[in-house]
């Protein structure tokens, strides 16, 4: 025990330097006393030298301070009689497992304060703490990619209910080992089981190495009208194995068993579709056609010498307008006259003219006829949660999706659940119906009930039987 009694001026040369920099930490097993009129802040200011905090630590550390003051003293002495376990005060990991500073929290309030909602303001404060370095904190378990992805499927993933997908590939080129893993939350799950009309579509340029891609399945929520990713996968193959595989496991353990499916012109998802749901109707996006039909115009389509370039230009461009016309085509008829134009053999082409006519698809699929969900999804992702930069890490990714993505569409179904802000579809219908009944003028509406007899009153008299009122909105009904 030293014979110096500290105060708030030295308190530090009682410290001995840690092994991180510009962390100290408490002497083991030694009593180092202090004035009792400053122990308080002295305290403080070993917890803010030593970065530790001794309520707030909830992993299972053993180290104890004891701090102690006798009767008639103006001295409290303090000793570290027990070391730290299971983490390293100092240490970044260790950040997890402490409370926000003030700073932070200031920070928060000043954005919500300022008309920020959650989603922003968590946006907000993770690009904060990626500009402090810290951020990898919260996805990187490991300094090797692969054993970070590892824990992410393995273990931190599992634990929150996820269902992973692990496809089991073979290599034929010895520099590039393929690779596809999927993951699916439980909400996702739930959404997907109901499901009858998705996008499937994949985007490149997520990570730094150009052969990664991610797949993408997204549907129309019921609740918010808007689109909702309900699964993932990161792949390097471009071949119809992994998907075939990832469509088998949803199949398997999600419920996925959709009937109407939108994609791009891509025979890899074509043959891993019809593979796994031969009932299902294969849609392809009118975008996507007419890109295909316009570059199939710009290579193949020529005029002899006699015609000028402006003559072929104007030929181009009706023979595109009657492809669009074609496109839209609601009347059969009329649709088989067009197509004939341009092909003999219209009965050889049947099936794929039925990928995309709007004449043959369902009218629940009308709103699938392009890519119009999933698209603006993946420029949310890449704009918004990516910042127009490829992630160097896949762990980061997985992070984005499972972390920031998925509380972003919680938090979207649940302001529509407590009527917070703008409406979702579904109370956005009742309240257009609400102010339909309230604009008929109450002299009418006892015209509008109709007895069991089939007779315009509001008697109860023979009241057995079903009873009908005349819709609001709809005079047939």
């Amino acid at each position: 025990m030293s014979n110096t009694t500290y105060n708030l001026s030295n308190m530090q040369n009682a410290l001995v330097d840690s092994p991180f920099r510009e962390i100290k930490m408490l002497p083991l097993k030694t009593i180092v006393s202090v004035r009792a009129s400053e122990w308080q802040e002295c305290l403080d200011l070993i917890h803010k030298l030593c970065s530790t905090k001794w309520d707030s630590k909830r992993c299972g550390c053993s180290a104890f301070l004891h701090i102690k003051q006798y009767v008639s003293s103006d001295v409290v002495t303090f000793c570290m009689s027990a070391d730290y376990t299971n983490h390293v005060p100092g240490n970044k990991s260790d950040l997890r497992t402490l409370p926000l500073s003030s700073k932070a929290i200031k920070m928060i309030e000043n954005l919500l304060k300022g008309g920020s909602n959650c989603r922003n303001t968590r946006i907000s404060v993770l690009n904060r703490i990626e500009e402090w370095g810290l951020k990898n904190l919260l996805y990187m378990f490991h300094s090797d990619e692969d054993r970070s992805l590892a824990i992410w499927m393995n273990e931190r993933l599992p634990s929150q209910n996820y269902c992973i997908f692990t496809a089991q590939l073979l290599s034929f080129n010895a520099s590039l080992l393929p690779f596809a893993f999927g993951f699916q939350s439980p909400s996702q799950i739930a959404l997907m089981t109901i499901s009858k009309s998705v996008c499937i579509d994949a985007t490149h340029g997520i990570s730094a190495r150009s052969m990664e891609v991610l797949y993408s399945i997204v549907t129309h929520h019921p609740e918010t009208g808007k689109d909702m990713p309900i699964t993932y996968m990161i792949t390097n193959d471009h071949s119809a194995t992994p998907i075939d595989q990832w469509l088998v496991h949803l199949y398997t353990n999600s419920g996925f068993t959709s009937t109407n499916i939108a994609i791009d012109c891509s025979i890899a998802e074509i043959n891993a579709i019809t593979a796994v749901l031969p009932q299902a109707a294969i849609h392809f996006c009118n975008f996507h056609v007419l890109c295909a039909w316009q570059q199939n115009h710009d290579s193949k389509v020529k005029l002899d010498a006699s015609y000028t370039s402006e003559q072929l230009g104007k030929y181009k461009q009706d023979l595109k307008n009657d492809l669009k016309d074609i496109l839209v085509e609601s009347d059969e008829e009329m649709f088989l006259e067009k197509i004939d134009y341009f092909t003999e053999r219209i009965q050889r082409t049947m099936e794929l003219l039925r990928r995309w006519e709007r004449l043959y698809i369902q009218p629940s699929h009308l709103q699938y006829l392009t890519n119009n969900y999933i698209e603006p999804w993946h420029n949310q992702l890449k704009t918004i949660y990516m910042n127009r930069a490829c992630v160097r890490r896949l762990d980061r990714l997985v992070f984005i999706l499972t972390d920031d993505i998925e509380f972003f569409y919680s938090e979207e179904v649940e302001r529509i659940h407590i009527n917070n802000g703008r409406m979702g579809p579904v109370e956005n219908k009742l309240s257009w119906h609400s102010y339909a009944a309230s604009q008929i003028q109450e002299d009418i509406l006892p015209t509008m009930i109709i007895s069991p007899s089939d007779e315009i009153r509001n008697s109860m008299d023979d009241s057995d039987g079903k009873w009908k009122i005349k819709s609001f909105i709809s005079e047939d009904l």
